[in-house]
């Protein structure tokens, strides 16, 4: 389970890093997956997350940061895969269109220092 502990962190990191540095294409990207795949298929992302983050919980040092984690993901999954009045295609639109590039850069940077939690923890 310390592997993926150490994978969950490292992809982390590595996304956040990217999309730090690449802010822009980093977006498109993201912005064309969205647009080319159901959000009920892409509501699997978060599950597979969740699954993770709660398997790994009780491999890590202090367990409830991966328990509080995974049950979000599992929500955030329910919600996408369900999208009751549009709540999460609304989030999309605004995710895309009104937030600035400063602030995708402070998440990611929040992004990178939750991913160094992660490796601290296992």
């Amino acid at each position: 389970m310390k592997i993926v502990i150490y994978l969950l962190g490292l992809g982390i990191i590595g996304y956040c890093s990217y999309l730090n540095l690449y802010t822009r294409q980093a977006l498109d990207s993201l912005k064309s997956l969205f647009q080319t795949y159901q959000l009920r298929y892409l509501a699997a992302i978060p599950a597979v997350f969740a699954v993770l983050f709660l398997i790994s919980a009780p491999a890590a040092k202090c367990s409830w940061p991966f328990w509080i984690v995974g049950v979000l993901a599992a929500i955030e999954a329910v919600v996408a895969f369900t999208n009751p009045q549009k709540i999460y295609s609304r989030m999309l639109d605004w995710f895309f269109e009104k937030v600035s590039d400063q602030a995708y850069r402070i998440s990611a940077i929040a992004g990178i220092i939750f991913g160094t939690l992660i490796l601290t923890l296992a």
